[in-house]
């Protein structure tokens, strides 16, 4: 073909192109008259939906394309509703297939929509005001505004400047800002592609979305394959599998996957105030069955935690229920706490026990409209204080506020401990049942890093207890119930260097080497507001003497205030027959032992006369309290 036969074709073109231009506007105009569709509108809004759709003023433009423009359009809310309108925009821009417009049909290719305020409510019994389905016709047949061939062919949806609010059933209103949103896609709402970008009190989120198959979207049961990713920044969660189409989310079955540096971002968007917190990463796969979602195949990570499990969440009735099974690996509580976004703990003073730091009990009042039961397994907890328990084994029941440990068992200390525990949140109390048998007083230190040099001294423990507080200290402060030690056999070797210590080796010891080979230790402890009064509140025996002491444990004031008469086992003379009282007194981390001061001038007339008598005076004195002494026991 020459250049003339170009010309030429690109002339009948370009004519084509203006003569179809030209009768595709006199078709438009004439089929298009704006009254007459706000009519249609109106009714189609009324058929299909039950609702009333206003519409405010309507233009029509050409170029590029054929399109419809409406301002201030609004589409009401159920009667039932607190907001008046389920939907308000001040800009719709609907662009229309031009060929359909020689035939005389018009037909919505885009729709655009700016400046949109949306109202989603729940009512209490369970009604949501964007359920738009349809509402049955006179001969009993339904229709769908979506569906109605003659207008919609949908292949491009778009949304900027959006505010939507969320009022739940019961809760917080929920307030959502929409940059932008767009979705594309073939006709009949099938394979569509979805970006947006979003925020919730500044704090962005982006969605990117794929959908086979939309056109069932509010049918009972429908679901579609797709997929689903949320990106906070740090955070990113992937869905892919069956999803759910509507409200109830019946039917679904899909693959789940979280990874993020740190999880702060995201509970930032939901409002969840926190530090920062540690990577975290999870799988798993969820599946819908008769109203319950099945979750399997849990793997997550937590900072240095690793864990697993499997569960049933049910949020079809008033109250989210939860069953579950969670198996972990060594869980650090320490560490967790700081991963999980709380501020590590300060140093205490030398002398002080507890910490003064809030507890978590929030966590637990946010709990409130949820109840369920876990069974929990730990390979290894180490606690704050650095003990380790080992297999915990335990089995949890939680209702609104309220967390009971029912049963935990676990390896510690060298024996096993066993108990229950209860949690209330919003009054702030815990009860405790607790029994421990050969726990060993020598691994009690050392797992504390406390440097006593002890050995030895199986312990039996029993307490039951009820505390009330906000903090360690606030509990420590209200501890009500009975506490009692029985320890067995150990040696305390002692470099006496300090007074207490050169005291109580003097006292227990029968030999220079400066070592006390206890028999037991005991100790009844009836505690009341954190006080523990007794007159045998404490004991110990050695192999050569032996002590029962009346006195306080104040967990108030973390100290103790402990006397008792020192009674030697042997029948030999030694400062146990010299002594005869001693004390103990001062803050509980650090202990004052001394003679009683009561005491204090028998003593030194008793040591005066054995040193008189070369000791003749007190052997007899000896022998009697060595016999009184196998009579009362001091464990």
């Amino acid at each position: 073909m020459g250049m003339m036969g170009w010309r030429r074709t690109a002339s009948w073109s370009a004519g084509a192109l203006l003569v179809a231009a030209v009768a595709g506007a006199i078709a438009f105009h004439a089929l298009i008259d704006p009254e007459r569709l706000k009519r249609t509108a109106r009714d189609m809004a009324a058929q299909a939906w039950s609702r009333d759709l206003a519409l405010g003023e309507i233009s029509l433009s050409l170029l590029p394309w054929p399109a419809l423009t409406a301002r201030d359009a609004a589409l009401a809310n159920p009667p039932w509703a607190r907001s008046r309108n389920l939907v308000q925009v001040d800009r719709i821009v609907a662009r229309l297939e031009l060929l359909p417009l020689f035939v005389g049909r018009a037909r919505i290719e885009s729709l655009e929509l700016e400046g949109v305020r949306a109202s989603l409510e729940v009512s209490p019994d369970g009604k949501a005001t964007w359920d738009l389905a349809s509402s049955a016709s006179a001969d009993g047949t339904r229709r769908n505004a979506s569906s109605d061939g003659q207008l919609l062919a949908l292949r491009e949806l778009r949304i900027r400047n959006a505010d939507i609010v969320y009022k739940p059933k019961s809760g917080p209103v929920v307030a959502w800002h929409v940059e932008e949103a767009t979705a594309h896609g073939a006709r009949d709402l099938r394979d569509v592609r979805v970006e947006a970008r979003l925020s919730r009190r500044q704090r962005p989120l982006r969605i990117e979305a794929e959908f086979e198959d939309l056109s069932r979207v509010g049918h009972p049961g429908a679901t579609t394959p797709g997929k689903i990713a949320f990106d906070w920044g740090q955070t990113r969660i992937a869905l892919e599998g069956q999803l759910p189409l509507e409200a109830t989310l019946k039917g679904y079955a899909l693959k789940a996957d979280l990874k993020a540096a740190s999880i702060s971002d995201m509970l930032a968007f939901f409002e969840i105030r926190q530090g920062r917190m540690a990577a975290a990463s999870a799988h798993l796969e969820a599946r819908e069955s008769q109203g319950w979602a099945d979750i399997t195949q849990l793997a997550a990570t937590f900072g240095a935690f690793k864990f697993a499990g499997d569960a049933k969440v049910s949020w079809s009735g008033p109250r989210t229920i939860v069953k579950g099974r969670l198996d972990g690996e060594r869980f650090v509580w320490e560490r967790f706490l700081l991963d999980a976004g709380y501020p590590a703990l300060p140093g205490l003073e030398p002398d002080e026990m507890f910490h003064d730091n809030p507890l978590a009990w929030p966590l637990l009042v946010s709990l409130q409209g949820s109840e369920g039961a876990l069974d929990v397994r730990l390979k290894s907890l180490l606690l704050r204080n650095g003990v380790e328990l080992r297999d915990w084994k335990s089995s949890i029941a939680f209702a609104d506020d309220r967390l009971d440990v029912k049963a935990f068992s676990a390896e510690m200390l060298g024996g096993s401990g066993s108990g229950t525990m209860a949690f209330e949140g919003r009054k702030k109390t815990v009860r405790v049942n607790f029994d421990g048998t050969n726990l060993l007083l020598e691994r009690w230190f050392h797992e504390r890093s406390v440097a006593i040099p002890f050995t030895g001294g199986p312990m039996k423990v029993k307490a039951a207890f009820t505390a009330t507080g906000n903090s360690m200290k606030d509990l420590a402060a209200s501890l009500t119930g009975p506490i009692t030690l029985r320890i067995g056999p150990g040696v305390w070797v002692s470099e006496k260097a300090g007074h207490a210590q050169s005291v109580m080796t003097s006292a227990f010891s029968s030999n220079d080497t400066g070592s006390i080979d206890f028999e037991c230790i005991g100790a009844s402890m009836p505690f009341s507001e954190g006080r523990a009064t007794s007159k045998s509140i404490v004991g110990a025996r050695s192999n050569v003497s032996q002590i029962l002491g009346s006195g306080t444990i104040d967990f108030r004031e973390e100290s103790l205030d402990l006397r008792g008469r020192l009674q030697p086992l042997s029948g030999k003379v030694g400062l146990a027959t010299i002594a005869g009282d001693i004390r103990i007194t001062g803050k509980i981390r650090k202990p004052h032992a001394s003679l009683d001061p009561v005491g204090t001038p028998a003593a030194i007339v008793r040591a005066g006369a054995a040193i008189a008598t070369a000791g003749l005076s007190l052997v007899g004195t000896a022998r009697a309290d060595a016999e009184q002494a196998k009579k009362n026991d001091a464990c």
